[in-house]
């Protein structure tokens, strides 16, 4: 067990960095050069590592990782939030790689909360980069659990922040600075 004291992003990537597309790439849409200003910020602030939650982590850890050093992207991919889902008859399904060596086809049944998603890790897989000081989840979706609703930052319904661009989604100044206070919080 690795006992470094380690701070962790919960990443989600559509409504967060990737909300009006500047391009794209090999990777798919480039990501507004505002949101990943404040990412770095963010980063640099509080040398959080990052875990992908986002759907963009179904095409693996690896092409993650790859996308981060391509597009020259702040911070450190060090892993990705399972996929879970419930099938029918109750039992839980993982359909990323993180039970296996690649991609699997989506399971038919329930999506699980990505609350659910990102406890898992927490609990069964946070310890291989070492103990988890703080935590923040960013994300346009409230699909979260009721005791991380304090280390939760809503990327959505921005319209009045001063930084807002065009539909109020995104990681604006203020979601920044909120996630930095959650994170560097004692």
């Amino acid at each position: 067990m690795n006992e470094e004291k380690i701070k962790v992003l919960f990443l989600d990537i559509d409504g967060v960095l990737n909300v009006i597309g500047q391009g794209h790439d090999e990777y798919g849409q480039i990501f507004h050069e505002h949101f990943m200003a404040n990412l770095q910020r963010l980063i640099k602030e509080t040398g959080a590592k990052i875990v992908v939650s986002s759907s963009w982590r179904k095409s693996s850890l690896k092409i993650m990782q790859e996308m981060w050093k391509y597009r020259g992207l702040a911070g450190e991919v060090i892993d990705t939030t399972p996929s879970l889902c419930l099938k029918k008859g109750g039992s839980i399904r993982f359909w990323n790689d993180k039970l296996e060596r690649h991609p699997t086809e989506k399971v038919h049944g329930y999506s699980v909360p990505r609350g659910c998603e990102i406890d898992y890790w927490l609990e069964n897989e946070s310890e291989r980069f070492g103990k988890v000081e703080s935590y923040v989840i960013l994300d346009d979706d409230t699909d979260f659990l009721l005791h991380q609703k304090d280390n939760f930052v809503q990327c959505s319904e921005n319209r009045n922040h001063e930084d807002c661009i065009d539909i109020g989604y995104g990681l604006t100044k203020i979601c920044t600075d909120r996630a930095i206070e959650i994170l560097n919080r004692k």
